[in-house]
């Protein structure tokens, strides 16, 4: 049985604090698809962290918390230490009806977007 803790979240890749994600929004490029919309800023660690930001509009808590769970998968799939790394705000495209493979793929269009840069 794998551990437990290997295939957890840590806090060390989450944006915790607010002005983290307005640093994000302000002053950060965005790249979008037609599912995720992203926001990025460079920063100086050795770690890429990611900040989800959902609106209610998208649906209920339910359907908000599936795609948190699909973006924060996706993500820890995606993004390895590799320099330079960045700070991701990850929201859904306004109309977006994902599902886990589409979310999958269009986080990794979008770093390789955000990577050529």
């Amino acid at each position: 049985m794998p551990d437990q803790n290997s295939e957890r979240f840590p806090k060390s890749n989450r944006l915790c604090r607010q002005r983290d994600f307005d640093r994000t929004f302000k002053s950060g490029r965005v790249i979008a698809d037609s599912v995720l919309v992203v926001h990025a800023t460079a920063n100086q660690l050795d770690r890429w962290r990611l900040g989800i930001s959902i609106s209610r509009k998208v649906g209920n808590a339910v359907v908000r918390n599936r795609w948190k769970r699909w973006i924060r998968e996706a993500f820890r799939r995606q993004t390895k230490s590799s320099n330079p790394c960045f700070d991701l705000v990850i929201r859904p495209r306004k109309g977006a009806h994902g599902d886990f493979d589409s979310t999958c793929k269009s986080l990794t269009s979008c770093i390789k977007r955000l990577s050529k840069h």
